[in-house]
């Protein structure tokens, strides 16, 4: 009779093993914290614009290279008007930062120029103009609305 040898079966480590688990671990870590850097976008600096009688009109946040317009009682230009946001540095020639939403809410997209025209603290100033906006790059109409642009 000769004797069998019992059958050595060899088992697999399971998926998860430790050293799997540590490397998925520090890979969603590090995914975490790049998408959460890459996509960081603070406000930069803010400015509560009133009218001439002293009323809180908007909100103006600024971003890197955005500002985003919040309503809180402005009131929605003439139909053959639009009103337009300047940035009115210390030397005074005032630099368009673009047209306010006809809502009153949205969001005002920077060039590098106007950028650098708030990346300190400034005076803000809405003018009524023609429809889209003045075509001599300068305030010509009426100031609707006003404030200054303070960093955060």
């Amino acid at each position: 009779m000769s004797a069998t040898r019992p059958q050595v079966i060899e088992s697999k480590p399971p998926f998860w093993s430790r050293p799997r688990m540590f490397i998925g671990v520090c890979i969603a870590i590090v995914a975490g914290l790049g998408g959460a850097f890459y996509t960081q976008d603070n406000v930069k600096s803010a400015a509560t614009l009133v009218t001439t009688t002293q009323q809180p009109a908007a909100q103006i946040m600024a971003h890197k290279d955005y500002l985003k317009v919040q309503r809180i009682a402005i009131t929605a230009p003439a139909s053959d008007q639009s009103l337009e946001l300047w940035a009115i540095p210390d030397d005074g020639k005032p630099v368009s930062l673009g047209l306010i939403p006809e809502d009153g809410e949205g969001i005002i997209g920077l060039n590098p120029r106007q950028q650098a025209s708030i990346s300190k603290p400034v005076e803000l100033m809405v003018s009524a103009e023609s429809k889209g906006g003045s075509v001599s790059k300068q305030p010509t109409g009426p100031t609707v609305y006003q404030g200054a642009l303070a960093n955060r």
